[in-house]
């Protein structure tokens, strides 16, 4: 088995943790609520003080942290391979490997709508395109998508959107909230599978390839990936302190100058432009609501970048290394522990189980959320104990190579008894 990286292994367990409280704070909705439901979460002054704390910190810097290990990952087993067999093109091994990725991510999208596992396969396809593109180039682009580029562009090629378009959006995932409520609400096994494979695949897709353009950010940060997996940054970072100290002061500074300037910015195209209309689903084709989810996704993705450099950082001191290290066996096991964290929550919110959806808010839903993690910091040591993958790892890895792999862990007393 190839060495680990532990650092990245812990990260990657960090990353799943943000992602875990995010999905147990929305109840495991994956969509957004009905009308009627709106703030089904935040009833109590405590509630909406730890959903402003969650969306300030944690909410999308769980994915943007995983999105940037994807691509580092992928520049990693690429060196791997080439090492390995200098001659061979790994590229349709990882073709094939993300493939079976799909076919995961599919079956897990029947059960809950907010599935990133099929967006990470479709999108992991034309990062192999870029497998040889030069590191400025990689970066120059990453730059281009982090600022919402795409948005602006489709602003100017497509216009502003009719007020009549813009209410018949409303209305219509207005319907489908209330149908996607429902399922779950009821614990009806047929109407969940059968509302995620239709209404739900298609709302993903908008979520990622529209106004808010989530796919774009997602691809801009596995190409950071892959540049530093080519720099083999992680791989020893006590010779990258000084990049890591230089980007931790750099994102920090950031972090309060992005709101500030962003602020300014939206309130002076708002007077050039004229306000948006107030309620209901906002005018994603005005200029206003453009320079606002720019603005946010830029200092959403600071903040990501400012994780990983403090993360780094503390890594090197003793203490920071063991204050972290029990996330990186959940790391190892990113897939199977975020699968399981869909298993526990939807028995917890859905109707065929505890039926929680929308009776509890933040101050219950979060503390449970951490537990959840908590509770696979302390199983997945267990388990790795005994055996060399996590299960899906386990099944994810034999499924691409197209032979069982090694699984159990055989003492040096077995496999002496094995050659005897």
């Amino acid at each position: 088995m190839e060495t680990r990286i532990r650092l990245i292994d812990a990260l990657r367990g960090l990353a799943l943790a943000a992602i875990g409280i995010t999905h147990f704070g929305d109840h495991f909705l994956g969509f957004m609520p009905p009308p009627d439901h709106q703030g089904f979460a935040t009833a109590s002054a405590l509630d909406k003080i730890l959903e402003a704390l969650r969306q300030i910190f944690i909410v999308g810097k769980g994915f943007g942290l995983f999105s940037l290990l994807f691509g580092l990952s992928f520049a990693i087993q690429m060196q791997r391979a080439e090492k390995r067999d200098p001659g061979a093109d790994f590229r349709y091994r990882f073709a094939w490997r993300l493939a079976v990725l799909l076919g995961i991510g599919l079956l897990h999208s029947l059960l809950f709508a907010g599935d990133i596992l099929v967006v990470y396969a479709l999108l992991g396809l034309p990062l192999l395109l870029f497998h040889r593109v030069p590191d400025r180039w990689l970066l120059a682009l990453a730059l281009v998508l982090l600022v919402g580029t795409p948005r602006i562009v489709g602003r100017v090629v497509g216009g502003p959107a009719p007020e009549s378009q813009r209410q018949a959006m409303q209305a219509r995932l207005n319907a489908e909230a209330v149908v996607h409520w429902s399922a779950l609400e009821s614990g009806d096994l047929r109407k969940i599978v059968a509302d995620n494979a239709t209404a739900g695949l298609r709302n993903r897709w908008d979520f990622q390839l529209g106004f808010m353009g989530r796919g774009y950010q997602t691809f801009a940060l596995f190409l950071i990936g892959l540049w530093a997996g080519r720099r083999r940054i992680f791989e020893n970072v006590e010779a990258q302190r000084r990049l890591f100290k230089r980007l931790l002061v750099w994102t920090g500074a950031l972090f309060f100058a992005v709101p500030l300037v962003g602020t300014g910015v939206v309130l002076l195209v708002a007077r050039f432009t004229g306000a948006p209309p107030q309620g209901g689903l906002p005018d994603v084709s005005s200029w206003p609501v453009i320079a606002s989810l720019c603005f946010y996704d830029v200092w959403n993705n600071v903040l990501t970048l400012f994780y990983v450099a403090a993360f780094a950082l503390l890594f090197l001191r003793p203490r920071g290394r063991a204050l972290f290290a029990p996330f990186a066996p959940v790391g190892r096991m990113a897939l199977s522990s975020y699968l399981l964290q869909t298993v526990v929550g939807a028995f917890l919110f859905f109707g065929f189980g505890l039926g929680l959806l929308g009776r509890v808010g933040h101050s219950v839903a979060i503390p449970i959320g951490v537990a959840v993690v908590a509770l696979e910091t302390w199983l997945c040591p267990l388990w790795l104990r005994r055996f060399r993958y996590g299960p899906l790892e386990w099944l994810w890895r034999s499924l691409t190579w197209l032979r069982p792999q090694p699984f159990r862990i055989r003492s040096e007393a077995a496999v002496a008894r094995a050659a005897a």
